[in-house]
């Protein structure tokens, strides 16, 4: 091709990606506008912003079709996302009966998940047996402490048991993608890898907490209000960092972003972590989480639902079984914690799930190993749980 062909074609990929940025960018603003106008829709953001991804993409509007600008926003979305979950890890909640109630309603809610899973695709329902069940086990604590902390249910005894359970939720199949990852890449020494990975992240944490109250906690407070904002770039910095090497090391990206929020909130006074916790939110929910979400909506095969009725019926299959997966385990366990409207509320709560799961489908599809149409199944099944389960929690809190 000519130099002149050339530049012509470059001329029309960049116009198509400005189009591409401009509709993403209109479709995050609805998103928000829509609640901000209509209060009293109650329908999550996070589901908005896939509905208006879904609108704007190759199904309907043919607005969207992500080239390299939209992708590498979307990437630090997920980043981000994933940052803000480690950030949210508190080590003061994760301790004590709270911890290990989360940790062994995890544990039960895996093995029924595995089972649920290949069960599902012993009868040719699904594929990606371990994708599915990973997926069945989250729990979207960042969608739900809003929420409670409105109600005023972050309080003892309920608060520190659904925080851990949420906490939890968010970490572990994080932990246990990373391994499904590793082991798929076939490596010998991949798992090797992952775990040299694993020490040095506690060991960074562990380095980390000792500078609370160093030199850099002084520079931190001096400059978080500053218009230079120090410590947002140190922290993003600091992910690209961590995420550049877990590329380097073939582990997935989000879990560098992870040890990074984990790093970040034990390097950090306890009184700093609002302060920063707000900026993080301003960067993340308002700019580059939503184009994770929209993109993810742009992806999805929403025709499949439409045109499949099997991939319609296993919407609400799975929101059933995120609802069994995550609410039984908790709701056997905290008996001798909670009386039985706060054990019912805390299943509902615990099942809630939707932004791991899109992480989760978006990564599986990618890697070819789950169809478009079971991912569009599963992120339906989490847009249901996000719409039902934390009013019908609520509910029963208040009785």
């Amino acid at each position: 091709m000519c130099p002149a062909g050339r530049r012509g074609t470059a001329a029309r990929m960049v116009n198509v990606d400005l189009v591409s940025v401009v509709a993403v960018f209109a479709a995050m603003t609805v998103a928000a506008g829509v609640p901000a106008l209509l209060p009293r829709l109650g329908i999550p953001g996070v589901v908005l912003e896939i509905a208006a991804g879904v609108v704007i993409g190759p199904q309907v509007l043919h607005l969207v079709h992500p080239g390299p600008i939209v992708v590498t926003l979307s990437t630090l979305g997920l980043c981000v996302l994933f940052l803000l979950a480690g950030f949210e890890v508190d080590p003061d909640v994760l301790k004590g009966r709270p911890l290990r109630l989360a940790w062994r309603g995890w544990a039960a809610s895996a093995v029924i998940a595995c089972g649920a899973g290949y069960a599902l695709s012993a009868a040719g329902l699904i594929e990606a047996p371990m994708f599915t069940a990973l997926a069945l086990t989250t729990t979207a604590v960042g969608a739900l402490l809003p929420i409670l902390r409105d109600a005023g249910r972050l309080g003892p005894p309920y608060g520190p048991i659904i925080l851990a359970t949420g906490a939890i939720g968010e970490a572990a199949p994080l932990i246990a993608l990373s391994l499904i990852l590793a082991g798929a890449a076939g490596a010998p020494g991949q798992a090797l890898i992952l775990v040299g990975f694993a020490v040095g992240a506690a060991a960074a944490v562990m380095v980390a907490a000792r500078t609370t109250h160093g030199h850099l906690a002084g520079v931190v407070a001096r400059t978080m209000g500053s218009s230079g904002q120090f410590p947002l770039r140190l922290v993003m910095l600091l992910m690209v960092l961590l995420i550049a090497l877990s590329e380097e090391l073939k582990i997935d990206l989000v879990l560098g972003a992870f040890v990074a929020g984990a790093v970040v909130r034990a390097a950090l006074p306890h009184h700093q972590h609002e302060a920063l916790l707000t900026r993080l939110d301003g960067l993340g929910y308002g700019f580059l989480i939503p184009i994770f979400f929209i993109t993810s909506g742009v992806r999805l095969d929403v025709m499949s639902l439409v045109t499949d009725l099997h991939a319609l019926a296993m919407v609400p299959v799975f929101a059933l079984l995120m609802l069994v997966v995550r609410g039984l385990p908790v709701l056997l366990l905290a008996r001798d914690d909670l009386d039985a409207p706060a054990r019912q509320a805390l299943a509902l709560h615990a099942g809630t799930q939707l932004p791991l799961v899109v992480a989760i489908a978006a990564i599986a599809v990618q890697g070819g190993v789950m169809p478009p149409w079971q991912a569009a199944s599963l992120v339906g099944g989490g847009v249901l749980t996000m719409l039902v389960y934390p009013t019908l929690g609520l509910r029963r809190l208040g009785r």
